[in-house]
Parts: structure tokens; C-alpha cells; sequence
């Protein structure tokens, strides 16, 4: 037993005496370089443009200068086939029979067009399936001027818009695409 009391009475001597001599009692002293450095120097200076010297080249730097044999530029067309801009969406005309409309559009006769497909769109909604009339493809000819064609197979009494679209080759590759490139006001069959 008394072992036990022996080490009971320690333990509390050995934590007081730890406690005590953990307290500080001296302040330490700076020593070494200051954290910060003070420098002393003049005021900057307020900005000033620069302006580049010397002598002005004939032509712009980085650029090379045109060859005097460059190719004179040429109008496209000609007195006899103007060029027609092919933003004009509306440059197509149509009138209607009973069943047929008959549509006449401008054709530049380029060499990069394939085809023209027409067709006609009818403006009066019904309800369900709207019927498709389908296409009517056309040959382009050979000179420019107004080419027409006949669309057959139309509904009595309805209102349709016609819509030419040019097949052309791309300039890239060897397939072909198409863009409409006239379209006609509103008529109605009889």
C-alpha cells in the first residue's frame, strides 16, 4: 500500500513543478536585420510620348510592295448578260391557271450551275398532312436571260408562293449544293 500512496503523492508534485518552470520571466531582445527596409530615392518622372525617328518608308512596314505588272481588274457580265446581285430574293414572277403556275426567273448562266428546281408552297393552312407538290428540275441554258417554267398538279382555288432553287457546284470538292435563289409573291389558282 504504500507504493501506491508514494506514487498518488508524486504525481501531484511532478505537475506543480512543470507548471512553474514553464513560465516565462525574461523578454527576448531584437537582434538581426529589420523586417523592413526603407529606401530613399526621387519622385517618377510624369510620362512623356515617344515619337519614333527617321524617314518614312514608301510603303507600310511588314507589307510587300505590288508588282507593276499587276492584272488590270475586269467587270464581270456584259453588255449583253449584266450581273444580277443574288440577294434579290424576290426576283422571280408567276401567274396560275386552274392547275399549273407558270414561273419566270433571271438566269446568269454561270458555269458553275447544275440545275434549277422549282416548286410551289401552298399558303393555305389545313389541318393534318399538307400535300407535296415536289419538284420540277430544269436545265439552265447556255446564254443568260429569263428562263420559265411550268409547274403542274396544283389544287383549284388555293394560294401558292414559288420557290427557285439553283443547284451548283462547290469550287472545293465535287458535290453540289443548293440555295433558293428567287421566290414569288402570293398567287391563287382559279
Amino acid at each position: 500500500m504504500r507504493r501506491r500512496l508514494g506514487l498518488v503523492v508524486l504525481a501531484p508534485l511532478l505537475l506543480t513543478g512543470c507548471s512553474k518552470a514553464a513560465s516565462p520571466t525574461a523578454t527576448p531582445s531584437p537582434s538581426g536585420p529589420a523586417w523592413i527596409v526603407l529606401a530613399s530615392g526621387s519622385a517618377t518622372p510624369s510620362p512623356a510620348p515617344l515619337y519614333a525617328s527617321g524617314s518614312v518608308a514608301p510603303f507600310p512596314t511588314g507589307y510587300l510592295p505590288l508588282p507593276t505588272t499587276s492584272p488590270t481588274p475586269r467587270p464581270t457580265g456584259s453588255y449583253g448578260c449584266p450581273p444580277v446581285k443574288n440577294n434579290i430574293i424576290n426576283g422571280a414572277s408567276a401567274t396560275a391557271s386552274t392547275t399549273s403556275g407558270t414561273v419566270t426567273w433571271y438566269n446568269p448562266a454561270t458555269s458553275d450551275i447544275v440545275e434549277y428546281r422549282i416548286t410551289a408552297i401552298s399558303q393555305d393552312a389545313k389541318v393534318g398532312l399538307q400535300r407535296d407538290i415536289g419538284w420540277t428540275v430544269v436545265t439552265p441554258g447556255a446564254t443568260c436571260g429569263y428562263m420559265t417554267a411550268t409547274i403542274v398538279g396544283l389544287d383549284r382555288k388555293t394560294r401558292y408562293m414559288f420557290s427557285v432553287d439553283a443547284v451548283t457546284t462547290r469550287s472545293d470538292s465535287d458535290a453540289t449544293y443548293d440555295k433558293t435563289v428567287a421566290r414569288s409573291q402570293v398567287v391563287t389558282t382559279s
